[in-house]
């Protein structure tokens, strides 16, 4: 059976209309007729009922969507499976990772997993921190990367890294050793401070905030590239964990304000899994490794 007639029916199917399946498939609308009269034929059953150039799934049709959308789907997973081989892969592990440390850590440990174990394949899946939990334990994810805790049965939840948090303010254009410092009080007198840009600490962060500087003004910015952002570009100022500004920091892009006045909690990573895989396990002695003594601190 052709799989191009196939793949015709499940779009035909889907918008019960001849002219637009040829616009989503880049077929001439005679094409994709010749390719429905040959499934039928070949089928030996009407598919469509036909009402000048309107068309509807007749019962029979319905019947075999259905089919027709699992052999697509078995075709196509064959051809990823081969493909796969091709690139020389024998195992798969997938990773559920927030955005957060996605754009941290995240590139330096597969890319040290990845000297020593070139027949993986790693997937990674950039979902926020409160999905995390529901990948891994759906079994959709190989092992999680969160920057919340988790509580779900089934699951194990390990601290994996810890690092302070830092006052970051946008460049003010003096040189650091001739400009006075920034003071933190000043600074939540004329700045908005930028929260919520991390899914755990910023409750317990505002509370001292609001304790000691009560006049402070707000703006949640849920995303910390969009932070940072704003940031470099004079709107506000922000509290993030130090390896998300490291880079700004050294370039001299922001500037890191005294926390000396304040106190603040750490930023965790934490490790999620279930029933460790053989490539998932060989990716955590990796981890474990890269972050040495700081794991479980």
């Amino acid at each position: 059976m052709n799989l191009n007639w196939l793949r015709t029916f499940i779009s035909a199917a889907t918008y019960e209309n001849f002219h637009k399946t040829s616009e989503v498939l880049y077929l001439s609308q005679p094409t994709v007729t010749v390719h429905i009269k040959q499934l039928e034929k070949e089928l030996g059953i009407e598919l469509f009922l036909r009402k000048g150039r309107v068309v509807t799934l007749t019962s029979a049709g319905r019947k075999f969507l259905s089919h027709a959308k699992s052999i697509i789907e078995e075709v196509e997973r064959g051809n990823k499976q081969i493909e796969r081989l091709r690139q020389g892969y024998q195992q798969t592990l997938t990773l559920a990772v927030s955005p957060l440390i996605a754009s941290t850590y995240l590139p330096y440990w597969v890319k040290t997993f990845l000297r020593g174990h070139k027949e993986t394949e790693v997937i990674i899946r950039a979902v926020e921190s409160d999905v995390i939990s529901e990948e891994v334990g759906k079994g959709v994810a190989d092992l999680g990367l969160s920057s919340m805790k988790a509580n779900l049965l089934g699951l194990t939840c390990e601290k994996l890294y810890e690092e302070p948090l830092v006052i970051v303010a946008p460049h003010d254009g003096r040189e650091l050793e001739n400009g006075p410092p920034i003071e933190l009080e000043e600074l939540m007198e004329r700045e908005l401070l930028l929260t919520h840009n991390h899914p755990e600490y910023w409750e317990s962060v505002l509370i001292e905030v609001k304790n000691r500087y009560p006049f402070t003004r707000t703006m949640k910015v849920s995303q910390v590239h969009v932070t940072k952002r704003f940031i470099e570009e004079g709107i506000g100022f922000s509290i993030l964990p130090r390896s998300v500004v490291r880079r700004e920091l050294a370039e001299g892009r922001m500037l890191e304000i005294s926390k000396d006045q304040i106190d603040l909690p750490s930023s965790a990573t934490y490790l999620l899994k279930r029933k460790g895989s053989k490539e998932g396990s060989e990716f955590i002695k990796v981890v474990q490794r890269l972050v040495g003594g700081k794991w479980h601190k």
